[in-house]
């Protein structure tokens, strides 16, 4: 049995499938898939195997796009974590773009909870907090993970407004896509309640960045 050297790249690529299977992350799964990917396009034109060949071509950069899109998140969410900002212009692109007219209610108290939102122009009114918010603010996330899943306050829109919209399903694929980006979220999330809790008892804390208002 005679054993040509370019065989090692069918076994190299095997192997990066193997890990990829394994791998309980998303960044490094895609790391080994772009890399069995290309040792698959080299394996695939010595052996002459024209649909593998054109199958690893096609997956290769979309693979790369992928990563780059997980790469970017983690980025993003760690630099606003590190300057301290209640910004989350990093989670729009996972989310839908939702506007609204003066008086138009967005969720009622009691209502199950099923998604979070971020404000991107005009005002919203949390009436049973007393609250208004503005361009740049979160609500709604935290009846996402309490206990018995409700709101606990209603939310409506008190000028013509642009909202996004992510549902929990899309939270937990982020988490689970990558932990990093659930780590990094837990921890902007408890920054901005402590700057509300600052702002409800009275005290005077520097903002950088948008603050986002009271949960609900």
């Amino acid at each position: 049995m005679n054993f040509h050297p370019m065989e090692l790249f069918g076994w190299a690529a095997a192997a990066c499938s193997l890990f990829a299977f394994y791998s309980k992350t998303m960044i490094p799964l895609r790391m080994a898939v772009i890399a069995a990917n290309a040792f698959a396009i080299v394996f695939s034109m010595y052996n002459q195997n024209i649909p593998n060949l054109i199958g690893s071509i096609i997956l290769l950069p979309l693979n790369i796009v992928r990563l780059r899109e997980m790469q970017r998140l983690t980025s993003d969410v760690r630099r606003a974590h590190t300057r301290g900002e209640l910004d989350f212009d990093w989670l729009k692109p996972f989310m839908k773009a939702i506007e609204l007219n003066v008086g138009d209610s967005i969720f009622e108290k009691g209502a199950d909870a099923n998604a979070a939102y971020v404000i991107a122009d005009g005002q919203v009114s949390l009436p049973d907090l007393g609250v208004i918010l503005g361009p740049g603010s979160l609500f709604g996330e935290m009846g996402l993970f309490s206990s018995t899943g409700k709101r606990m306050s209603g939310a409506r829109a008190i000028s013509d407004v642009r909202i996004y919209r992510i549902t929990y399903d899309d939270f937990e694929q982020l988490y689970f896509q990558n932990p990093q980006f659930g780590l990094y979220l837990v921890r902007l999330m408890v920054r901005r309640m402590e700057t509300n809790l600052a702002r409800m008892s009275g005290q005077r804390r520097p903002a950088s960045g948008p603050e986002a208002g009271p949960v609900s």
